[in-house]
């Protein structure tokens, strides 16, 4: 029995530090230090498109070195109040990648409304 329950305890092992590996990072990583997730890339581009979904949000950024589709799956009205075709966001990733789900926002800046012209106290043009 003892060569059994040592090849099992190492099974076990085995499996639960494999899943801890590849979940781990995606549950403990917004209460770690930023000093232990890992180097963040800020990314800055323009919102071109947005698609609400029921269960996700779509939102197209275009970047100088090219074409994002950040997918968020959390937070969704949030994100979907917050940002805005045309506003000028900021991500925090990993690594410039195409297709992110769920990255972190840094900072969003409203895009300025067209000026329209003065009016007079009559509500007409001289």
């Amino acid at each position: 029995m003892k060569p059994w329950h040592g090849t099992l305890l190492f099974l076990i092992g085995l499996a639960l530090g494999t899943v801890l590996v590849a979940i781990g990072p995606r549950v403990a990583g917004p209460y770690l230090p930023a000093a232990l997730r890992g180097e963040v890339e800020s990314v800055e581009g323009e919102v071109t498109r947005k698609l609400r979904e029921p269960d996700r949000l779509l939102l197209t950024v275009v970047t100088p070195r090219g074409a994002i589709l950040a997918t968020f799956k959390t937070r969704i009205p949030e994100v979907d109040l917050l940002v805005a075709e045309g506003d000028a966001l900021t991500l925090g990733l990993r690594r410039f990648e195409p297709f992110v789900e769920d990255p972190a926002i840094e900072s969003v800046r409203k895009k300025t409304p067209t000026e329209s012209p003065k009016t007079g106290a009559a509500g007409r043009t001289p």
